[in-house]
């Protein structure tokens, strides 16, 4: 029986989310909070499918359920939102997962470990279970900083799949309304001292004040950046995001959906501190290249929303 508290957000995805129950089925979580987005509006099909996605989650062990079903289209940043809100309104930790993502085994204790190792440091606010870095196989040839160690300490929070705690989570706020009596160059100092990174950040976050379009996990990072917080960052990847695509070749959809592996048993850092090498190469070969794109592809979807039926 696994003690800590699971938040699953749904959509309507039915095939992912019942491979996602079948881990958690073996796991047997005593309590799962259900999150399930609405369907669009007077599209039938959606609604069928994120009836049937609901329908999935029937634990068969003594397992507490609570459900937040919206009945309307919040769409994701809004539903998730709402969703951590209502999570952290009952309790006071937890691991939250999406119906895209599939996590190791390993993932469960490793958040638990974690949730119980950092409770009372107030300097680490995220425990993440992605390795975005080993999506550039030179990482291995130049950084091996970490294969001794099962995590390291980052600036960026990956939330394809992680764990938090409520008072870390107090004061989001998704209209990001401090960035404008913030000192930014001063409050991303800490996280860098490259002049064109700090550039990068605040352009992009500038955007998303000006235009108020909610991308919650870049508003997120500001929250943790905001109260100079650290993000855990696994050295080897745990969770697997199956919902990812590209309108590219099959092969580039297959190297995009990452495998995930074991981690167990755990070693910790010896200290606690920013790993900024390791932070300035993901910047460099993620962040600054593929996140470019992400965005591009925001501003169009802003400019011509996408069709009904593209996926959530």
């Amino acid at each position: 029986m696994y003690e800590i508290p699971i938040l699953l957000v749904l959509y309507n995805r039915p095939f992912e989310t019942h491979n996602l129950f079948q881990q958690l089925h073996e796991l047997k979580p005593s309590k799962l909070y259900i999150a399930a987005d609405g369907p669009l509006e007077q599209d039938l099909q959606d609604a069928a499918n994120c009836f049937r996605a609901r329908c999935v989650i029937m634990p068969e062990w003594p397992c507490k359920v609570k459900n937040f079903h919206s009945d309307i289209h919040l769409g994701k940043s809004k539903m998730i939102y709402q969703a951590i809100k209502w999570f952290f309104e009952n309790e006071n930790e937890g691991v939250i997962l999406f119906d895209d993502c599939m996590p190791h085994l390993d993932f469960f204790p490793y958040c638990q470990e974690l949730l119980e190792r950092y409770r009372n440091d107030k300097r680490v606010f995220h425990i993440g279970g992605v390795n975005l870095r080993k999506h550039v196989k030179a990482l291995k040839r130049k950084h091996k900083k970490h294969d001794d160690c099962s995590y390291y300490f980052s600036a960026y929070a990956n939330t394809w799949g992680f764990a938090t705690w409520k008072d870390r989570w107090e004061d989001f706020d998704m209209d990001i309304s401090k960035l404008e009596g913030a000192n930014f160059n001063q409050l991303v100092k800490q996280y860098t001292r490259r002049p064109k990174e700090r550039q990068y950040w605040q352009r992009r976050f500038n955007l998303i004040k000006k235009t108020q379009e909610p991308i919650w996990d870049y508003q997120y990072n500001f929250h943790i950046w905001l109260n100079s917080g650290l993000a855990i960052t696994p050295t080897t990847n745990l969770v697997t995001n199956v919902g990812v695509r590209t309108k590219s070749s099959k092969h580039k959809v297959r190297r995009l959906i990452r495998k995930a592996y074991p981690i167990l048993p755990l070693k910790h850092p010896e200290t606690i501190a920013l790993d900024n090498k390791a932070d300035r190469f993901m910047f460099k070969q993620i962040y600054s290249r593929a996140f470019i794109k992400v965005f591009a592809n925001w501003i169009n979807d802003v400019i011509k929303p996408p069709k009904e039926d593209e996926e959530w």
